[in-house]
């Protein structure tokens, strides 16, 4: 997205019904305090539902309202009320600025709100609304409200989803891209998308779905039907991922070999760890991270290795030739929790895990490092990462078990 450099605040929504905090995946995470407000099914995954007495708290200041700024949200109101009232409060008396519009209740809208100088723009699903150019001596604005013409309750009656706050003056050609803003689905090993090679995936199997259940406890008694079997703590074989694979190359047979050597290559290279990293192992050479990119704030997450040679069927052609191939990966710890570390300088280098389990948990940095076989009672982990980015951490292993998990990272799957 063009405009994460200036993005100051980014809320999807997306916790699980009862959840108490919501995530800021902008470089500020400036994570909302949850109070009498719940989650529901939104636009993109969930969205936080206020019914008038709820509210999300950010307590970090993260908009500078003395510079251009603009504010997008899909919202949706209750049946309470049908009216979206804008608010922009200056230092003075009566020097506000006010903007209603008339929306049915229970739909959603993509509503924007840009400030640039004097100049305030509203848009809704793109479209402009209304341009406002407020008197010089008006000045800054000193708070901005979203209301509604609901005055039985003292908050808000509806819905917000993939809220999102800028330090820039969109256009209105930007905003229609926030609108119809999709995330490209991209299939990367260690961070490199397979387009980068030439690869690309028609189909894929063992993603999702249930695992296979490792044979359980059974006991056969004389004289009874059947058999006893204990189904109380489950464990599950290793995950099988399939991938139909195509590979498009230009130069003829030679580039072609060279194409497929590259790619397949990947999977048996070693990691390189920056020297700085000395509380971390490097993971396994044969273990890769495959992260398929679904959503603009989340992905899933798999430590795989290939454990079967690859066939590439092609028909051999001196200019353009395309192979198609089946990877078939196996996820050897497949019960796991993926977390997000966004690093954005030296004093956000470092992500940190308190754990308490009795069962030994392998945690994978997304960096080429690994730390194996932790537990113990409230036990911490600390990882520096040497370079800015944004990191999925994997936690794998029995994490049902585990009685305390906190941290100062995003959890994006509880389990996955």
């Amino acid at each position: 997205m063009a405009q994460e450099q200036f993005m100051v605040l980014n809320m999807p929504f997306d916790e699980a019904e009862g959840a108490k905090k919501t995530y800021d995946y902008s470089p500020n995470r400036a994570d909302g305090v949850v109070t009498d407000a719940s989650f529901e099914a939104g636009r993109q995954s969930n969205c936080i539902r206020f019914d008038g007495t709820g509210k999300c708290e950010v307590q970090k200041n993260v908009l500078d309202m003395t510079r251009d700024f603009t504010i997008c949200t899909w919202v949706k109101l209750h049946p309470v009320s049908n009216q979206l009232i804008i608010v922009f409060n200056y230092n003075g008396i009566n020097k506000l600025y006010q903007k209603s519009i008339e929306l049915n209740a229970e739909q959603w809208y993509y509503l924007a709100i840009s400030r640039s100088g004097n100049t305030i723009c509203t848009y809704l699903n793109s479209t402009l609304v209304e341009r406002a150019v407020m008197p010089n001596d008006f000045g800054n604005p000193i708070g901005i409200s979203i209301n509604q013409d609901n005055y039985n309750t003292t908050l808000g009656n509806g819905c917000l989803d993939e809220t999102r706050i800028y330090q820039k003056e969109l256009t209105q050609e930007e905003i229609d891209g926030e609108l119809n803003n999709t995330k490209q689905l991209a299939y990367l090993l260690d961070g490199v998308n397979f387009k980068e090679y030439g690869v690309f995936v028609s189909a894929s199997k063992g993603l999702l779905g249930s695992l296979k259940m490792k044979d359980p406890l059974k006991v056969d008694f004389s004289g009874y039907h059947g058999e006893a079997v204990d189904l109380a703590r489950p464990r599950f074989e290793a995950r099988e991922i399939t991938l139909e694979c195509f590979i498009h190359s230009t130069g003829g047979k030679m580039e072609f070999v060279k194409a497929v050597t590259n790619f397949l290559s990947l999977f048996n290279k070693k990691h390189t760890t920056s020297t700085d990293i000395v509380q971390a192992e490097p993971v396994a050479a044969g273990l890769h991270r495959l992260t398929i990119d679904i959503h603009p704030t989340k992905a899933l997450v798999y430590e795989v290795y290939l454990p079967d040679a690859t066939q590439v069927e092609k028909v051999w052609n001196d200019r353009d030739m395309t192979g198609t191939f089946t990877l078939t990966l196996r996820e050897p710890e497949p019960v796991k929790k993926v977390l997000k570390h966004i690093r954005v300088n030296e004093s956000s280098k470092q992500v940190s895990i308190t754990i308490t389990t009795s069962k030994l948990v392998n945690i994978y940095w997304g960096d080429g490092t690994t730390t194996q076989d932790v537990y113990g009672a409230n036990k911490t982990i600390t990882h520096n990462y040497t370079t800015n980015g944004d990191y999925y951490v994997v936690v794998t292993g029995v994490i049902e078990d585990i009685v305390e998990f906190t941290t100062n990272a995003i959890i994006v799957w509880d389990k996955l």
